[in-house]
């Protein structure tokens, strides 16, 4: 397998493996897989010393194709995966503003109003009748 028919590989199957993941996360861990000095592509980019200079000029075109490739699907599923993110945070903080809430009183009685009212009930509990007036 030649060396531009590896990269076209490398460059299909860096987009199948990027619209399969889930997470930024992965999509981190997938990118410096795919785009580090220990990848595939780094691997080949250094065995581009090792060829005569009419082929070393059409390979690197070609790795330099493989890499922008590789960025772009990479770039394009971060894009849909941040996306879905901010989509699914506004969905989860919407507020409903038809939704009534119940109102708490603000204050309390006077404690000498609490202590009249108290001792009313009392009486009345007892028999005694309220007059005002």
């Amino acid at each position: 397998m030649s060396m531009i028919e590896q990269l076209a590989a490398i460059g299909d199957d860096a987009e199948s493996r990027a619209a399969e993941v889930a997470t930024l996360a992965e999509l981190d861990s997938l990118g410096s897989e795919l785009l580090g000095k220990r990848s595939r592509l780094g691997e080949l980019k250094k065995g581009l010393r090792d060829l005569d200079e009419d082929e070393r000029r059409a390979a690197g075109r070609a790795l330099n194709d493989a890499n922008a490739r590789v960025q772009a699907a990479l770039d394009a599923r971060r894009a849909d995966l941040e996306a879905q993110e901010r989509r699914r945070r506004l969905d989860d903080e919407r507020l409903d503003l038809t939704e009534t809430i119940a109102t708490r009183a603000l204050g309390h009685l006077h404690l000498v109003t609490q202590t009249h009212d108290r001792l009313e009930d009392v009486f009345v509990g007892m028999g005694f009748t309220v007059a005002e007036g």
